[in-house]
């Protein structure tokens, strides 16, 4: 792992740990205005949008992807998959102390989910790897951790809402289940289908995602 190139002022003063910000500091930058910006690129390697950091705003990137590790592609154990890569700072920050990231892979989506750019990015670590998503406890966070399942598969899922209930269309059949009771683990059980994904949310639903921590 690289030493500390600089020092992300805006990580800093939202609690952010200096551990953490050599971690990232390979795929983040500041510009003139103190502005963090994460670059997602598409399969050909060009940048095709931006995630952008400020202190009033979090502009998500609209898509690509962007992936990185401290470690070299064959030594990663596991990989975490989020729609924004500051969720991915922050889970790193809420779990230093119990988890060691230094054969870890994070890779961000981007708010439109590219299955093939997702599943290029996965292919580059070994196959026995743990994958785990990022994703929040929305229903739309729900469905994003269900579909990067079914796509890890080699399958697919469509996911349409009717009635207050998720009906899932999965290889010609259709399955329903309340959108308070729908999950990854309750839709796998329901399809027959064996988990593959472990999930990482926080442990309050009333916050969404690791990044709201830090304000409440």
């Amino acid at each position: 792992m690289n030493t500390v190139r600089e020092k992300f002022e805006l990580l800093e003063s939202l609690g952010v740990s200096r551990e953490v910000h050599q971690l990232f500091s390979e795929v983040l930058r500041e510009d003139e205005k103190g502005r963090l910006i994460a670059d997602y690129l598409n399969e050909h390697g060009g940048v095709v949008d931006r995630e952008v950091i400020a202190v009033l705003n979090h502009k998500l990137s609209s898509r690509g992807v962007l992936y990185f590790s401290p470690a070299e592609p064959e030594n990663v154990r596991a990989l975490y998959i989020s729609d924004a890569f500051m969720h991915l700072i922050y889970l790193v920050q809420r779990k230093m102390g119990c988890v060691n990231f230094a054969y870890a892979a994070f890779l961000a989506i981007g708010a439109k989910m590219d299955k093939r750019l997702i599943l290029k990015g996965v292919e580059q670590y070994p196959k026995g790897v743990k994958i785990y998503t990022v994703f929040g406890h929305s229903l739309l966070s729900r469905i994003r951790d269900c579909k990067v399942q079914h796509w890890l598969k080699g399958e697919d899922c469509l996911f349409t809402i009717a009635d207050n209930r998720v009906v899932a269309s999965f290889k010609g059949k259709e399955f329903c289940m309340p959108i308070r009771e729908f999950s990854l683990r309750n839709h796998c059980r329901q399809v027959g289908q064996r988990q593959t994904v472990s999930t990482c949310k926080p442990f309050d639903k009333n916050i969404d995602n690791f990044y709201m921590f830090y304000y409440f």
